[in-house]
């Protein structure tokens, strides 16, 4: 089938990360650092918190150790930038369309690039998590074949006098150094995104959902090492980005694209 680009009023998405990897900067979580970053996220993202995380360092035989995470959230909660020594994200709970998104990316990065200096990109990565649920009954995963693509569930028709109550699957695509990892996963509960450090933009109840995960990335280390700054991380982003969409339609039924269009 075709691609057709469109904007759902009642999207299944529900988590959208972008990450960016680089070599060790010691002091990019230090004191200094973020009185200056929360002084130029202050309209934009004003929460800043801290807090620790165990990292593992594979240069040393030390084990793990702890490491200070730096957060800057709007007032809403649903959007934030997070920073490690290695790593800049930008995460939200409350995805409209991608040139907005991209506008934070870019924002982040020249926050950041404006504070210390980075050595330069390792890895770039996109994340979309979409949780489906419908207002029909699922008592078994192949019941989403009225939502989701028949090449997608086409396995749980393997043991024919058996029904299958759930699945996880995962494939690895690649074109060059692009790679993208998606999953499937037909589950039951109360969602894969918690509600917290990000709110969540609704509280779903405990019941059947549909997960369609994908990680689009690029390696950039080494010798594909790319500049920390807007211009060329954006021509990465926005070939990451490309063909998430593609996905996402090829994933779902017609059926799902009219429960999408409907007012939430």
């Amino acid at each position: 089938m075709g691609y057709t680009r469109e904007v759902y009023t009642n999207a299944p998405l529900v988590f959208v990360t972008c990450e960016i990897r680089f070599p060790l900067v010691p002091r990019l979580t230090d004191d200094d650092t973020l009185n200056r970053l929360v002084e130029q996220f202050s309209d934009s993202l004003p929460i800043p918190a801290t807090a620790t995380m165990e990292w593992a360092d594979d240069d040393t035989d030390d084990g793990d150790e702890t490491q200070r995470l730096l957060r800057f959230s709007n007032r809403e909660r649903t959007s934030s930038v997070v920073l490690t020594r290695t790593s800049l994200s930008i995460e939200t709970t409350s995805y409209s369309e991608w040139p907005e998104f991209r506008s934070l990316i870019m924002q982040a990065i020249g926050v950041v690039a404006g504070s210390v200096r980075v050595a330069g990109v390792e890895r770039v990565g996109l994340r979309y998590i979409d949780e489906i649920r419908v207002p029909e009954p699922i008592t078994d995963a192949a019941e989403w074949s009225d939502w989701i693509a028949a090449d997608i569930l086409s396995h749980l028709k393997m043991v024919p006098d058996m029904s299958p109550a759930s699945f996880t699957t995962a494939a690895v695509l690649h074109n060059g150094n692009h790679h993208m990892l998606v999953r499937y996963a037909a589950m039951v509960g109360s969602g894969v995104v918690a509600d917290k450090p990000l709110r969540r933009r609704t509280q779903p109840s405990e019941g059947p959902f549909f997960v369609i995960d994908v990680d689009s990335y690029r390696d950039t280390s080494g010798s594909e090492m790319i500049d920390f700054d807007t211009e060329p991380v954006a021509t990465v982003l926005d070939e990451l980005h490309e063909p998430i969409g593609k996905l996402f339609q090829r994933s779902i039924t017609d059926h799902a694209r009219e429960l999408f269009r409907e007012e939430p």
